[in-house]
């Protein structure tokens, strides 16, 4: 019998992790750890125990316990059985946090595969000092449509538009038919074809798993698109006589190459942090300009309206030295932080006001809207549906001959339309 396990992303934004099991053998898709700052109990200042990084994980439920998953001497004689067993095969939909996080756990003879995006982002990663806990990764590339077996089943990925490269989806084909992963994308980026045609692609799917990010958020609210940003972050930069200052997700690469351009076209210079430049150099992005605080002062105060300067909130007071005032500006544009819901978000405003620095919001989310959400489920007609990464799954409303179940953290489900097409499964429904 084929099964569904959550073991992650359960009335949350992020941490995905879902297992298919058929005949003995495990997909897991995506193995993510928790966005800093959202919740968990191993949040700053708690940190866990050098040496016993994972076991503490496993303890406080930060890590699911999936049996012939991790390295043995990581989860040692407490935690569930480590090293593979030739049976569990690991896909990542992208290189974020909260779908990667725990891979450096992975037992190297448990296969990893992803986009050669994610794994070349990996590669940067490590290469600019940044790299994965537990240990390097072991990540193989897995091209666009390229089947894997893994016992009975047949994992196929399918690329979708997120704000991150080499976004993916899957389609694990089962004895007892297809189970649909998301993963994260969008409709409103830079690439709304490809997460329109794995929609199509996995259409009829038994069940489908969909990120329902912000199902949380206000509904009737527009959803921004990529060029919109663009266009804001260029009059920004028009209008602003002084320097600007910049909060960018650089892992969205897409964006920090539009914004380059953006930025020459109107005679500015970004200056990034030193590690944040040693990734985006690693990558192959070209162009890209080192922010030396004992250097860069005095030029930046010879000309603040030639620069624009990202920050990062660990070297803050680093801005102390720049010139900033009424005719300067801050731009968020999805970077750290990420959102109120982190400590340093209010931090972040502390130090602007001091500094009378505007703050103007002009990002846009990664994910798909509601409205978007919804014309996805219907354009794939799945059976089942479980809407998952999101604190409101139960906003997710399937159309006519979808069922909707909204899934508990390590309960297993049989994959079969349990109540008949057209019915539904309200919150706490499924097997006890």
């Amino acid at each position: 019998m084929t099964k569904l396990r959550f073991e992650g992303g359960v009335g949350s934004i992020g941490s995905s992790k879902v297992m298919v099991e058929d005949g003995g053998f495990r997909v897991l898709l995506d193995l993510g750890d928790a966005i800093p700052g959202e919740r968990g109990l191993l949040m700053a200042p708690v940190v866990s125990r050098p040496g016993s990084e994972l076991r503490d994980r496993l303890r406080v439920r930060e890590a699911p316990a999936i049996e012939h998953l991790y390295r043995r001497e990581a989860v040692g004689e407490v935690g569930p059985e480590g090293g593979g067993d030739g049976r569990t095969a690991l896909f990542l939909s992208h290189c974020h946090i909260d779908h990667v996080g725990l891979i450096g756990w992975v037992a190297d003879d448990v296969p990893i595969y992803g986009s050669a995006e994610t794994v070349r982002m990996l590669d940067a990663l490590e290469a600019a000092g940044e790299p994965l806990e537990g240990g390097p990764h072991h990540v193989q590339v897995l091209g666009e449509d390229q089947p894997i077996q893994v016992g009975p089943m047949t994992v196929v990925r399918h690329a979708v538009d997120h704000d991150v490269e080499g976004a993916s989806g899957y389609s694990v084909h089962t004895t007892q038919g297809t189970v649909a992963y998301s993963g994260d994308l969008r409709l409103h980026g830079r690439h709304p074809e490809l997460t329109e045609r794995f929609a199509r692609r996995v259409r009829g799917a038994a069940a489908l798993v969909i990120e329902g990010t912000t199902l949380s958020g206000d509904p009737s609210a527009p959803m921004r698109d990529e060029p919109a940003v663009d266009r804001l972050f260029a009059e920004a930069l028009a209008q602003t006589p002084g320097l600007v200052l910049m909060s960018l997700y650089p892992r969205d690469i897409e964006r920090v190459r539009a914004f380059l351009q953006l930025a020459r076209g109107a005679h500015r210079r970004i200056l990034w942090p030193e590690p944040m430049a040693r990734f985006l150099a690693a990558y192959g992005v070209v162009g890209v300009e080192t922010y030396l605080p004992q250097r860069s002062p005095a030029e930046v105060s010879h000309d603040p309206a030639g620069f624009v300067i990202q920050i990062a909130m660990e070297s803050l007071a680093d801005i102390l030295d720049l010139p900033l005032g009424p005719g300067s500006l801050f731009l968020h544009a999805n970077g750290e932080p990420l959102g109120p819901f982190q400590p340093s978000w209010q931090l972040l405003q502390n130090w602007l006001r001091f500094l009378d620095v505007p703050f103007r919001s002009i990002g846009t989310s990664g994910h798909a809207a509601p409205d978007d959400l919804h014309h996805l489920v219907a354009e794939a007609a799945p059976a089942t549906v479980y809407p998952l990464h999101t604190a409101d799954p139960f906003r997710l409303l399937p159309p006519p001959g979808t069922v909707r179940i909204l899934p508990r953290y390590g309960r297993e489900y049989p994959l079969a339309p349990a109540l008949g097409r057209g019915s539904e499964q309200d919150a706490g429904a499924g097997p006890k």
